[in-house]
């Protein structure tokens, strides 16, 4: 795909996910994880630059086990490696967020996480450098960490202020500082397929993030939340976050999807590594062009990402309302997720345990497990967990089934064992254990958290 052709008409946009489709046989499925790194000797956050910061970290990628640099500033920073179709890219703060290669099956997928996961904290003990995997880190203030390179300028954050209605700084820093996801990406077949899997997924939304909620600290201290990074994200800027009534609807198709973002305020354009703020729609974009500029197809993928909703839809979908969870349940999200979107009648099947909430009572639910998680009571008196404990036997059934009409050898159903020993077992999310042993067992001990959210 050549990023920098011309766009001339919505047409020309809407042709772009038309295109994307596939045949079901090249549906691919990838992650993109992120973890906050702290020092052992007395858990501070780690900084970018240093001879013990993120940034020796990726050196020593480079240097021992075969990462190459894609991209670095002029003063040598690196921010984003790559290696066998795999990239290490680098958040606000120099954390290192992987983003896998889209594979074919979850078997691929979830032993290259691990190996991973190995990879990275066996380099990191010679920089006395742990991990925690929560979706907050859960120790520092913001203000004790720091931007990975030059500070945020004014002009940045005057941009948003001005033209984002409902923008709040103080989440968006917490936000680009401390909230750590997991996002899964996967293919579509066809428009039809890519609504359906969209629709599925926002509809089951509350159960999905609340089974996996894992934020339960701030500083130390309880949080008031379970979900804290989904939250961040929900309120830093409200209006391009929020589920829209028409996602719901049954006409709802590509060009409704492009519409809507073709009337969200722009952040900005790259042009030969310069950034530009462009004060406009990109629809009006799209009319009138910004200064010198005209828009190109990097641009309107550019503009995507900043719809910071549960799923986006790009030349893959991406469902985006996971917290990070210690690195044994993470093989648990991509399986749910392929599982439940494998064929229309397991959508539909998924679909039917919300049938009867509203698009109020989607709403309302999404304030709901902010604070609750699975305990959180739904629109027809039941708790989330009990739609989590169906949500997780149609996920169930639906991979036996994929590997008996496969004939693999092994059943990718294993990958939900993780979670279902949360659900079914303990009947908690991560987030609701880690409040029951930090204040119990682990006497506040974040020692004892960080120990826990490496396993």
């Amino acid at each position: 795909m050549n990023s920098k052709k011309p766009i001339r008409s919505k047409s020309d946009i809407v042709k772009l996910f038309h295109d994307a489709a596939v045949p079901k046989k090249e549906l691919l499925i990838g992650l993109e994880i992120e973890r906050s790194g702290v020092y052992d000797a007395d858990l501070s956050p780690v900084e970018y630059s240093g001879a013990c910061g993120y940034l020796a970290i990726l050196k020593k990628l480079v240097e021992e086990v075969g990462w190459k640099i894609i991209s670095q500033d002029e003063n040598g920073n690196i921010t984003t490696l790559k290696r066998g179709g795999s990239e290490i890219h680098i958040e606000d703060d120099g954390r290192l967020e992987l983003v896998s290669k889209p594979r074919k099956g979850l078997f691929s997928l979830c032993r290259e996480y691990q190996m991973h996961v190995r990879e990275i904290d066996e380099i990191s003990k010679e920089f006395g450098i742990r991990w925690i995997s929560m979706g907050c880190q859960p120790f520092a203030k913001n203000k004790e960490i720091t931007y990975a390179f030059a500070q945020k300028d004014k002009t940045y954050y005057d941009h948003f202020q001005n033209n984002f209605p409902d923008f709040q700084k103080s989440f968006f820093k917490t936000w680009e500082k401390k909230s750590n996801s997991i996002h899964v990406n996967f293919g579509y077949t066809s428009e039809k397929d890519a609504i359906n899997k969209f629709q599925t997924l926002l509809k089951i939304s509350p159960i999905l993030v609340a089974m996996f909620a894992n934020s339960p600290l701030n500083m130390k201290k309880s949080s008031g939340f379970l979900v804290a990074s989904y939250r961040s994200r929900l309120l830093c800027c409200p209006h391009r976050t929020q589920i829209q009534k028409i996602f719901f609807e049954r006409d709802f198709n590509f060009e409704k999807w492009v519409d809507f973002l073709l009337d969200l305020p722009m952040r900005r354009i790259e042009r030969k590594g310069e950034r530009t703020y462009v004060p406009l729609s990109f629809r009006d974009f799209l009319k009138n062009g910004f200064q010198k500029y005209t828009p190109r197809i990097e641009d309107f993928y550019l503009h995507i990402k900043s719809f910071w909703g549960e799923v986006r839809i790009k030349n893959y979908l991406e469902y985006r309302g996971f917290d990070t969870v210690p690195p044994q349940l993470v093989p648990s999200v991509p399986a749910i997720i392929r599982a439940i979107t494998l064929n229309s009648d397991v959508m539909q099947e998924c679909q039917n345990l919300v049938k009867k909430w509203t698009f109020t009572d989607h709403l309302e639910m999404r304030e709901r497990i902010h604070k609750h998680a699975l305990q959180a009571e739904t629109p027809d008196g039941k708790k989330v967990l009990d739609l989590a404990k169906e949500l997780l036997k149609i996920a169930s059934f639906s991979l036996k089934e994929r590997h008996r009409e496969m004939r693999d050898r092994v059943d990718a159903s294993r990958f939900l064992w993780p979670i279902k020993e949360y659900i079914f077992v303990r009947e908690q999310s991560p987030a609701e254990y880690v409040m029951e042993m930090w204040n119990g067992e682990w006497h506040r001990n974040p020692r004892k958290l960080l120990e826990w959210s490496e396993k």
